[in-house]
């Protein structure tokens, strides 16, 4: 006898929290800062008025740019994340 279909829509409605659980943490892992355009692992955040470093840098960002902007103030641990930056 195969299973009801009511059967697999409960199993299935059980996965939603889940699921939803890892698209978010993909997106804290993978998200683009507030403003900032991001393109695999090249984040754009030129000419936007920032005055510190963004929060919510990807950590696989290899290039990084921010130029244009009027940053004043960095700190140690505003790249510490980002093991793998290349330019700057």
């Amino acid at each position: 006898m195969a299973p009801s279909r009511e059967g697999d829509r409960a199993a299935l409605g059980g996965l939603w929290p889940l699921v939803l659980s890892l698209l978010l943490c993909v997106v804290s892992v993978n998200g683009c800062p507030h403003k900032c355009s991001c393109s695999g692992s090249h984040v754009d955040c030129q000419g936007l008025g920032f005055k510190s470093v963004p929060k919510g840098i990807p950590r696989n960002a290899e290039r990084l740019d921010l130029n244009r902007n009027n940053i004043t103030r960095i700190t140690k641990v505003d790249f510490s994340a980002i093991k793998n930056l290349r330019i700057l």
